[in-house]
């Protein structure tokens, strides 16, 4: 579970702290207010493309950490996007790579973007899904 996100000079956002607690959280706001912002955050934080694009203007680097408890375990999760663009991954404070907060965020996070629930829609998610639910490994 994602319990604390931190992101500074992302797109819209200068500097927010969100702490979340257990039970469904809700993004709302108007156009532009930054929800997209804030999945894509979480999405470099497992790994996504990063882009010096996304930088806020004026800025220097974008930084987003995220700290995951998993099964009573944290996991503190970080990248850092300079405006060259080679960006820098850290997990638990120590500098890795972008494959290992993908490798950490396959078990953390599961992003779905607009639309994406039509893959529900296709025989083999179903089947798979019915397969997992059953415990049936084919």
């Amino acid at each position: 579970m994602l319990s604390e996100l931190r992101i500074e000079n992302l797109g819209v956002i200068e500097k927010l702290e969100i702490v979340l607690t257990g039970g469904l959280t809700a993004l709302t706001g108007e156009t532009g207010a930054g929800k997209t912002m804030l999945v894509e955050a979480i999405s470099l934080l497992v790994g996504g493309r990063a882009d010096a694009s996304i930088i806020r203007p004026g800025a220097s680097e974008a930084r987003v950490e995220g700290r995951f408890i998993d099964k009573d375990v944290e996991v503190v999760l970080a990248r850092v996007i300079p405006l060259d663009g080679r960006s820098r991954a850290y997990v638990n404070g120590r500098l890795a790579t972008v494959g290992n907060l993908a490798e950490h965020g396959v078990s953390l996070v599961d992003l779905h973007g607009q639309h994406a629930h039509q893959s529900l829609l296709g025989q083999s998610a179903q089947r798979a899904a019915l397969d997992a639910f059953a415990g049936v490994d084919l």
